[in-house]
């Protein structure tokens, strides 16, 4: 299989660009799915990505200096916060979860390349750092090394509704995460998903899963933000919700990994 690779702004985009023709397959999450499905916003229309595999969850944690205030979720009620970029599955789902919990807050999209300098500035009263696999995001450490931070845990029953209306999936950021973090903080956890459209050859769908998962060692070489590639995991972020491609069903059924929650696209 010969590939090229592009950068984009994230999972909404990546939707966009499938659906645009301008790539075959494209990194996303429950979140930007989720908007797709049912044309929200920053989508115009209802689009349908294909879920081919999974590998890993991102999760977001609100922190806050040191010496902040600050000392819950619920002191943030109109206060400067850094949701990520406009129109991101992120800053979209975080909004929704504020909106649950009742808090009013004062949104600062900015992208993650941007997030850093401005929290660190002191532009914003909090910002959402990243964890993927529970390993933090280099944002979390330029931001760590410039000053003291405190994570804000998330309240366990607004985390169980986001769970039950993003297919999100619950979780633990534990210590070894953050100097910063003293014990273990509850988190939804938005699955990570490649998607492509419905028209990608079987074929080809089922020799790109069949490689990712079989190349595990390779993959981890290149990145090891893909240590969750296996055959125990990449099955474990799919989206009960939405269909997975038949050439990826077809490989995950020889393998033995299927799972009789998850819906093959017809």
């Amino acid at each position: 299989i010969k590939f090229s690779a592009i950068s984009s702004n994230g999972g909404a985009e990546n939707i966009a660009l499938l659906f645009n023709g301008e790539i075959d397959a494209g990194h996303t999450n429950n979140a930007d799915i989720l908007m797709a499905y049912t044309g929200q916003e920053p989508f115009k229309e209802k689009l349908e990505p294909i879920q081919l595999s999974s590998h890993g969850a991102l999760t977001q944690i609100v922190a806050v200096r040191a010496d902040s205030d600050i000392n819950s979720i619920y002191d943030l009620e109109g206060r400067k916060v850094i949701l990520g970029a406009a129109g991101s599955g992120v800053a979209t789902d975080v909004s929704n979860y504020f909106r649950l919990a009742g808090i009013n807050i004062e949104p600062i999209f900015l992208d993650i390349a941007q997030t850093g300098d401005a929290f660190i500035a002191g532009r914003a009263d909090a910002a959402l750092l990243l964890f993927r696999n529970g390993q933090p995001y280099p944002l979390n450490m330029e931001v760590e090394a410039a000053m003291d931070v405190k994570y804000l845990p998330w309240d366990p029953e607004i985390n169980k509704q986001m769970v039950e209306i993003t297919a999100g999936i619950p979780g633990v950021i534990t210590p070894d995460a953050s100097p910063f973090i003293t014990e273990p903080i509850e988190v939804y956890m938005n699955p990570q998903v490649l998607v492509v459209r419905a028209d990608l050859d079987e074929e080809l769908a089922y020799t790109i899963v069949k490689t990712l998962v079989e190349n595990v060692d390779e993959l981890i070489a290149i990145t090891p933000h893909l240590e969750m590639v296996s055959k125990d995991n990449i099955t474990k972020g799919l989206i009960s919700k939405f269909p997975v491609h038949p050439g990826a069903v077809r490989y995950y059924k020889e393998a033995g990994i299927w799972e009789d929650r998850l819906t093959e696209l017809k």
